[in-house]
């Protein structure tokens, strides 16, 4: 496969934003740049329905910044479109040309309909949820779509948003609860009009800079401890507290807020209430923050085109997971053996070790990163491993599982615990955590033992215990002394820590 880059420019009526991915000659991309810009460029236009001179102007300076990152990057391919400010603008296709003419950069509009499809893809193929609402909440609409296991069942995009509302009711500053109630009524009124959306009872998604700011400003409530806002979950009851605690605020006082952008200050009652009628509509328990949205779902409609494989996939947590492996350099053949010999101890152990099988999957996922720290250096490379799992892209896992998956990446030669004092792991992790992590770290241990030539000698094994033993009963290719030697120097952890003695037989 030969190398590209791809830019992916998204102009939206608040935000324009750009990414930067790099497709290597192996498949493996990777995100190298990203710079955001506030435009606001539907400022002014809910009368007139045109774009103002000054809203062009911020959104010219913005792309001819972009252009030239473009350049730097020496970008071989941009991919851009404009949404709901450039579509609803009776100006909004000569906008379009003077952008083309001024800064090289061609961009498409959206229709609502596509807009509503590239949220989903970027966030289908980032976030493992089967059944949700997904809004994408911009400044001058509102993207929603009804997602029934992991498919597009419905999508609709709302003419409104954070920032078209917030001129149409005057939320810029402290609001009456007379304002408040005449912006419920009309959010009120055009989600009756979809009936579909009624008594869910299944997870919001939420896309676009409103839901990463409730995101930020949950988690500096709760003093969480890692600033990860992409599949960050928070329930209704959290939700309305931080929505109560914004109402009465004043624009000079929300500037202030925890967690809440400057920038983002003066819109946010207009795109908090959005979702408040949300969770009212459809009885929803709980939110989602997805940090991906339509730039992702561009580059993954690109990507997948390019590669052949469909735009939703199947499995995200090991497409994500090889992607990394590749990306890394990593031994793909010996890391893909050792999952399988991973996946063996654990079957053949898993009831007298005590494991479920998420803690399988894993298993699974660290057996093939366990190595990419030698990346960075051989010598350490566990902890190296550590820290680049804790890192990496790796969509399908919680927060918790990705610091969980860190430390069995980390002990897979021997577990310290000096490694993971720092507090976004003690406060993450409880004792049952640990545990766990030194159980799948000794069967990792074990597996990359068995493989210790890179050979492939042990080809497949079978595994099982006794009361006092764990047996593994190794079929081999070639005679195989020194994988046997390398894993049965595991038997004083073992012996440890479940209390059996290590038999090869």
């Amino acid at each position: 496969m030969l190398s590209e880059r791809v830019a992916i420019i998204d102009l939206g009526s608040n935000s324009a934003r750009l990414i930067v991915m790099h497709i290597y000659h192996s498949g493996a991309y990777n995100l190298v740049y990203h710079q955001k810009e506030a435009v606001r460029l539907s400022e002014g236009m809910t009368e007139t329905l045109e774009l103002q001179p000054e809203a062009i102007k911020r959104a010219l300076q913005a792309l001819k910044i972009f252009a030239h990152m473009c350049q730097i990057c020496k970008v071989d391919k941009i991919i851009g479109v404009a949404t709901a400010a450039a579509r609803n603008a009776h100006n909004g296709e000569k906008f379009l040309q003077m952008v083309a003419k001024e800064t090289g950069i061609v961009l498409t509009i959206a229709s609502g309909q596509a807009e509503a499809k590239l949220g989903f893809l970027g966030v289908i193929n980032t976030i493992d949820i089967a059944d949700a609402v997904l809004f994408d909440l911009g400044g001058g609409s509102t993207e929603l779509t009804l997602i029934k296991n992991r498919k597009n069942i419905k999508s609709v995009s709302l003419p409104f948003g954070a920032v078209t509302l917030t001129e149409k009711f005057g939320l810029r500053n402290k609001v009456t609860d007379s304002q408040i109630n005449d912006l419920h009524n009309f959010i009120v009124e055009q989600l009756k009009k979809l009936p579909w959306l009624t008594d869910l009872h299944v997870p919001l998604i939420g896309v676009g800079g409103t839901a990463r700011n409730i995101a930020k400003m949950d988690q500096r409530r709760k003093n969480y401890p890692i600033p990860k806002v992409h599949n960050y979950r928070l329930g209704v009851i959290s939700f309305e507290d931080l929505w109560k605690g914004l109402l009465k605020t004043s624009l000079a006082q929300r500037r202030k807020f925890p967690g809440l952008s400057t920038e983002r200050a003066d819109i946010i009652l207009a795109g908090i209430n959005i979702v408040k009628c949300l969770f009212d509509f459809t009885k929803s328990s709980q939110l989602v923050i997805s940090g991906c949205g339509v730039r992702e779902g561009l580059f993954f409609q690109h990507y997948y085109a390019r590669t052949g494989q469909p735009e939703v996939a199947s499995d995200i947590l090991m497409n994500s997971a090889t992607n990394t492996l590749v990306y890394s350099a990593g031994e793909i053949e010996h890391s893909h053996h050792v999952r399988k010999l991973a996946e063996s101890l654990f079957d053949g152990w898993q009831a007298a070790f005590e494991l479920t099988d998420r803690d399988k999957t894993l298993l699974s996922v660290v057996a093939l990163l366990h190595d990419i720290g030698i990346t960075i250096n051989y010598y350490d490379h566990p902890r190296h491993s550590a820290y680049l799992v804790e890192n990496a892209r790796l969509f399908g896992l919680t927060h918790r599982e990705q610091m969980l998956a860190a430390v069995i990446a980390g002990w897979h030669h021997n577990p310290s615990v000096k490694y993971f004092r720092s507090r976004s792991y003690t406060e993450f992790l409880d004792q049952h955590d640990w545990q766990t992590a030194r159980k799948l770290a000794l069967l990792l241990a074990l597996a990359e033992s068995l493989d210790t030539t890179q050979m492939g000698l042990v080809e497949e094994l079978q595994a099982y215990c006794t009361n006092t033993q764990a047996c593994i009963k190794p079929i081999l290719k070639e005679p195989a002394d020194i994988e046997i030697q390398s894993a049965l120097r595991h038997s004083r952890w073992l012996k440890k820590d479940m209390n059996y003695e290590l038999v090869i037989k």
